[in-house]
């Protein structure tokens, strides 16, 4: 079920009226936990056997890490439990790519039931919840779940399940120990921002996306002038897609008493690669940060393994978004920019500092330069195949000629996007909450989604993009 369709507005008001009718509290998680197995179902039932395989075993393994004997036995616990989950997401998401990698070069193919594999939605996120439970639970952050139940519904909250934000079990499993509350002032904050998510989804991705499909479809037919267009309509459909579903993620999982993370903070301001990937998908980055930079070594070793472990950490991120070349290439591209990032906070140039002209110039010059880096970093990240990814930067470099496509719907909604960063940096908001006082901010808001909704929204949505991750 995708957020915006009506068979999830069925089931969502459905789970609402039956936990609103239910008072005890034990009875509101047997309630939730069923429906999460039910949403993941509902696109393969056969999923359920992984989803509830990858949790049995980490919380076995979760409580054995915490009774160990000895800090060896804990590490052991720790290292096989990771090595599980990382094994079923490596068998499900990489074993066809890895085989194809090493047999092409000598003309062969990998056998077909690893080309047949089928995908697990979201098998990417819920194995990492189940990694960040055995280190947390190493570390002491967090205490090892006793129930079965409850440990299975911080695996499949449904709202979160199948693309983020990626939720720590030390932020999820304390929220367990109250009693599941349905409130009133939850609820009002909760559908603002479902609202404000199916804005950006419907109203920016959804609009875009044909565009999109058509120009990366057939890059060789369209000039590069229409090529750039599609590489700006690309940024901003990713973007409202994956930070609109987390919008909604967050909103539904606030209705039903539960906080999950922030996940974007207007990543297209930012001033540097460094700053983009603060904003950019942020339960992910603290992810790689926390269980795979520090543990590398992180910046404890030196300058030069300091770069190679933030290097590694972000080619291995790239990875982690799927089984390709094109995803090695965009982790490798923001990992190769942080260094310079990192090297040039270092070591900046004096004679550069010291011109008045820079001083002015500085930030919206960091500013292009960081979105223009960006921009090219999400055309591998989009093509299908490395050759199109080539073909694309080639003809963008050279304004190669073709068909000259300016899809005026794309061009409107890039306005429209551009105008909503301006605001933002304005302060738009906090200048009109001094008009106005807030429940009236709330209510303009609600009125204007909806309005939007209604008149403009397609009449069929498209997956979320990061359901393919």
């Amino acid at each position: 079920m995708i957020f915006t369709s009506l068979p999830f507005v069925l089931f969502f008001s459905l789970l609402y009226l039956l936990l609103l009718a239910t008072r005890n509290d034990i009875a509101r998680r047997w309630i939730l936990l069923l429906s999460s197995f039910f949403f993941y179902g509902y696109w393969n039932a056969w999923y359920l056997l992984l989803i509830w395989a990858v949790t049995g075993w980490s919380w076995i393994i979760g409580r054995y890490i915490a009774n160990a004997a000895s800090p060896q036995r804990k590490k052991w616990g720790v290292a096989a439990g990771v090595a599980l989950s990382l094994v079923a997401l490596a068998v499900f998401k990489y074993a066809g790519f890895f085989a194809g990698s090493i047999l092409s070069p000598f003309g062969a193919r990998p056998p077909s039931f690893l080309r047949d594999i089928v995908l697990p939605v979201g098998i990417s996120f819920y194995t990492f919840h189940s990694i960040s439970y055995y280190v947390d639970v190493y570390r002491r952050q967090v205490a090892p779940a006793r129930s079965l139940r409850d440990y299975a519904l911080y695996i499949a909250f449904f709202p979160q399940l199948v693309a983020g934000p990626i939720v720590r079990a030390a932020q999820f499993l304390p929220q367990l120990a109250r009693p599941i509350l349905l409130t009133g002032p939850n609820f009002a904050a909760g559908i603002r921002l479902v609202l404000a998510g199916a804005v950006q989804k419907l109203l920016l991705a959804d609009q875009v996306s044909p565009f999109v499909d058509q120009v990366y479809a057939h890059p060789a037919l369209y000039s590069g002038a229409t090529e750039w267009l599609a590489a700006l309509a690309y940024a901003m459909q990713i973007f409202g897609d994956f930070s609109g579903y987390s919008l909604m993620a967050i909103g539904l999982a606030r209705i039903l008493g539960f906080a999950l993370p922030e996940n974007f903070r207007m990543p297209y301001i930012s001033m540097s690669v460094v700053e983009f990937w603060r904003r950019w998908h942020i339960t992910l980055s603290f992810f790689l940060r926390d269980y795979l930079y520090i543990p590398l070594g992180g910046n404890r070793r030196g300058l030069v393994r300091t770069q190679l472990n933030v290097f590694v950490t972000m080619l291995l991120g790239g990875l982690w978004h799927g089984a390709s070349w094109n995803f090695v290439l965009w982790g490798g591209l923001h990992g190769g920019a942080i260094v310079w990032n990192h090297l040039w906070e270092r070591w900046p140039a004096p004679w550069l500092e010291r011109q008045a002209l820079w001083s002015f110039l500085r930030r919206p010059v960091c500013w292009a330069l960081t979105f223009l880096f960006v921009i090219l970093a999400w055309v591998p990240f989009r093509a299908v195949h490395f050759d199109t990814t080539m073909l694309l930067l080639e003809r963008m470099w050279t304004l190669s000629d073709g068909v000259r496509w300016f899809h005026t719907p794309t061009v409107w909604t890039l306005a429209g996007f551009a105008l909503w960063h301006i605001a933002y940096l304005c302060s738009f908001r906090s200048r009109l909450g001094n008009v106005l006082e807030e429940r009236w901010i709330y209510a303009l808001e609600a009125a204007s989604l909806v309005t939007l909704l209604v008149m403009f929204a397609p009449l069929q949505s498209s997956p979320f993009i990061y359901f393919q991750f």
